[in-house]
């Protein structure tokens, strides 16, 4: 090999200095050309893929309360934790659909009143003991316990529990209810933890902030400031969790007393994500490279509900018609929601809820202003020369009500100039929400009113806003409109599980709304999530209650690493 060297040396030696230099370019070249080629081989011959390790800290306005499944399901703070701490017999996916989480299969009996759940039995609690059938059926019966003041129990007052093995619990309905399934999203409480507890300290006991579950992430800590607040939330990934393990191995959460305090926050890098509720502000967004905004399909519309029984007006079905013709939603989704944050939408049946779509048969009442002042003229009005319009020497006029939610009150602003572009007098009332609740709503003291409705699951269930059973408080009827058909088939709609009959059914209920016009749907609010680009994985493209927008978190990524193809 010496010999070799010195060859090579004796034979550098006798170059003249011109084949020197062209040596070592050949040299230099050659090197260059073989790491490229390595190089080129290594990124062709791998894939790029999710790796542990990374943290992701999500800011949020409030703080938590109670990090308990039967007492979180009302806040968003403790509703969003619960959900990372807990499991669930079933869960939604990305797209809002139920899956299996705790429950292994289920099987429904053939009248629709029997729910047989199989549990797995792979899944432990965060402090290694099994988790079972007993949980479950503890967790419902502390539900249905009214002195555990639970905010989940309005939902399983009339269903019976039985318990078949450590695997197998029974759900005994009174009646069918197609949305049961929606039912069982709640987390499961550990019996040999809260069994202990009674029900005078529920609300007091330290696993409400230090909380054990079974869920994908547990509890690490919390910081507190000199008063006394929680002003941050860890949790750490449980790597002995039963389904797929997290990549992220810590969740932070950073609480803030209002929206500008949060994006403040973002913009010091202090937090990586949070949802935006100020739709004004999504233009920034829009300019910044390290970001991206989701906009996220929820179960909550807004519509304007026609109070027949106080404004004359009102009454008449063409008036109603007209009032619908006259509201340019495309531009209330662009000034208010800049395009992103809400769709449009003509139905109780929203386009990105279930398997279950609008049929798009109905008069959807499309902007035509020139259609409304044609129908304001057959119902018997007569345009005066200020353009206003007057029948038996009343004038045609219209209270509307709103909240004083900043959208609801740019959406309140534009209707009343839409509606006054056909000469409809319109008087405005933005009032604060509780003030509604109290003084309008529930004594039904209003003529129009600007308001929003939300479905629980991916399953709708309009009986409680359209059976008239519920025209009265505390029902939430809100457009106090009866109908003896409507009625009929929203009792049948919530006993059917036959997809293609259900469907059938919602379309005719479609029909009877499109026609009596009680109600004018407005618009499909999306939840609007800030988050920064270094984190991958964020596949979610509808949530069913903001609580559930960590619904694929466990496919969330910041690290990464090569592997072979």
């Amino acid at each position: 090999m010496k010999k070799t060297s010195n060859k090579v040396l004796n034979y550098i030696k006798i170059l003249s200095n011109k084949e020197k230099m062209a040596l070592y370019l050949s040299v230099i070249i050659f090197s260059i050309g073989l790491i490229s080629w390595t190089i080129f081989y290594y990124f062709n011959a791998t894939k790029k893929v999710p790796a542990n390790g990374g943290e992701y800290t999500e800011g949020i306005v409030g703080k938590p309360t109670y990090i308990n499944p039967l007492l979180s399901r009302t806040n968003e703070v403790d509703g969003l934790i619960s959900n990372l701490i807990f499991s669930s017999l079933l869960k939604y996916n990305k797209n809002s659909e139920l899956v299996n989480d705790l429950a292994k299969d289920y099987e429904i009996s053939d009248d629709k009143k029997t729910y047989t759940i199989k549990i797995r039995s792979d899944a432990k609690w965060h402090d290694g003991n099994p988790l079972t059938a007993k949980d479950v059926f503890f967790t419902v019966k502390l539900i249905q316990d009214s002195k555990f003041k639970s905010t989940l129990r309005g939902d399983w007052q009339e269903i019976e529990t039985e318990m078949i093995d450590d695997q197998t619990i029974k759900f005994i309905l009174k009646e069918p209810y197609s949305p049961f399934l929606n039912k069982l999203t709640f987390g499961i409480l550990p019996q040999h933890i809260f069994e202990n507890i009674p029900s005078d300290n529920f609300l007091i006991n330290e696993f409400n902030l230090k909380p054990v579950g079974s869920g994908p992430f547990e509890f690490s800590d919390y910081k507190l400031d000199k008063q006394k607040n929680i002003i941050s939330y860890q949790l750490l990934t449980n790597d002995e969790y039963y389904s797929k393990v997290p990549y992220l191995q810590k969740i932070n959460f950073n609480f803030y007393g209002s929206e500008e305090e949060l994006i403040e926050a973002y913009n010091r890098k202090e937090i990586n994500g949070f949802g935006l509720f100020s739709y004004d502000k999504i233009p920034q967004f829009k300019n910044s490279q390290d970001t991206a905004i989701k906009s996220l399909q929820s179960t909550r519309y807004f519509s304007i509900f026609f109070n027949q029984t106080k404004s004359i007006p009102l009454a008449e079905k063409d008036i109603r018609k007209a009032l619908s013709y006259a509201i340019n939603k495309n531009e209330i989704i662009e000034k208010v929601f800049y395009n992103e944050a809400a769709i449009p939408i003509n139905s109780l049946i929203l386009p990105n809820l279930g398997k279950i779509k609008p049929s798009g048969e109905n008069e959807t009442y499309q902007y035509n202003p020139e259609k409304a002042k044609e129908l304001i003229e057959e119902a018997g009005w007569k345009k005066q020369e200020d353009g206003s319009w007057k029948k038996d020497d009343k004038e045609l006029q219209i209270s509307l009500i709103s909240t004083q939610f900043p959208a609801l009150i740019r959406t309140s602003e534009l209707i009343k100039k839409h509606w006054e572009s056909i000469g409809i007098k319109v008087n405005v009332s933005n009032l604060e929400l509780s003030n509604i609740q109290q003084n309008f709503i529930k004594p039904r003291e209003y003529q129009a009113l600007l308001f929003g409705q939300e479905y629980f699951g991916n399953d709708p269930d309009p009986y409680h806003f359209w059976h008239s059973t519920e025209k009265h408080d505390p029902g939430n009827n809100i457009a106090v409109f009866g109908d003896d058909k409507l009625d009929k088939l929203l009792d049948e709609v919530r006993e059917n599980n036959n997809p293609e009959e259900k469907e059938s059914k919602y379309h005719e209920i479609e029909k009877i709304l499109a026609e009596e016009i009680p109600a004018h749907y407005l618009y499909n609010v999306n939840y609007v999530y800030i988050i920064n680009s270094k984190i991958k994985g964020f596949e979610t493209e509808s949530i069913v209650n903001p609580i559930f927008k960590f619904n694929n978190i466990n496919d969330w990524y910041v690290n990464t690493k090569r592997v072979k193809k």
